[in-house]
């Protein structure tokens, strides 16, 4: 692979597994050093052994995203170890399932700390850090663009991250830095399993999904050229457009899965 971001830095969150290990990975491949955010320090030190082994260069740092002091340290850690800071991915997320009616607030509150207010944690700790040309890449979800049933108050959260990517791409505009939203649709990793469940709700069925490789492609892409909306694959820009053309007859087939 062509070391296409070679000199670039990048930090990512939720790296110690799934999408976000993925995209860690791929950058390295590309050339960037990369700081590895996550919670679980003992996975994080793997995987960096492991891209260190390969050639790479990186950096494994236990924070907690919801922790601006946490998350400060870090980005400060990052720019000592590295000199700057190019490439910012959030990616750190953690899903809800339970039927609007019945969700707690308390797990509400918690999934909008993680999955909003730790992106623009990471964010507004990285600002101040990036040159002309910096990237500020936002993991989004399909379901951030029309949401479905059981899973409202996971799909609220990426609403407000698209609603915060949208403002800040204008707001940073000037400067040269461009923030990309991405939107995977179902990916094979065991985000599922770890969510919050408001009850034991049964989980529906759901496509087999794409690998965590196929959507750090996606990114890397990102990293690399910019851009502003970005779709894993085909279908899933095929739902938006249709969903966003024909609102009601989605509704009405998503009635059926509503009541299992």
């Amino acid at each position: 692979m062509k070391e296409t971001l070679k000199g670039k830095v990048a930090l990512v969150t939720g790296a110690s597994s799934g999408i976000g290990e993925a995209t860690a990975r791929t950058l390295a491949e590309r050339g960037a050093a990369v700081t590895l955010v996550a919670r679980n320090e003992e996975r994080l030190g793997f995987i960096t052994r492991e891209i260190s082994a390969a050639g790479g260069q990186a950096l494994a740092l236990e924070t907690d995203v919801t922790d601006k002091d946490s998350v400060r340290d870090t980005v400060e850690r990052t720019v000592e170890q590295f000199g700057t800071l190019d490439i910012l991915v959030n990616n750190a997320g953690l899903g809800l399932s339970g039927r609007v009616a019945e969700l707690r607030s308390e797990d509400l509150r918690y999934v909008f700390e993680v999955n909003m207010l730790g992106p623009l944690n990471c964010l507004q700790a990285s600002l101040p850090h990036m040159r002309r040309g910096g990237r500020i890449i936002n993991v989004s979800s399909v379901v951030g663009k029309r949401a479905i049933p059981k899973v409202g108050g996971y799909c609220a959260t990426k609403f407000a991250l698209n609603a915060l990517s949208d403002s800040l791409r204008v707001e940073v505009a000037d400067r040269g830095i461009t923030v990309t939203s991405v939107y995977p649709g179902t990916t094979r990793t065991a985000f599922r399993e770890n969510s919050r469940r408001t009850k034991d709700e049964k989980r529906g069925w759901r496509p087999k999904g794409i690998t965590p490789e196929k959507v750090a492609e996606k990114i890397s892409d990102a990293a690399e050229n910019g851009g502003r909306d970005l779709y894993v694959t085909l279908p899933d820009r095929l739902f938006i457009v249709g969903t966003t053309l024909a609102p009601g007859l989605f509704d009405r087939a998503l009635r059926r899965w509503a009541k299992d």
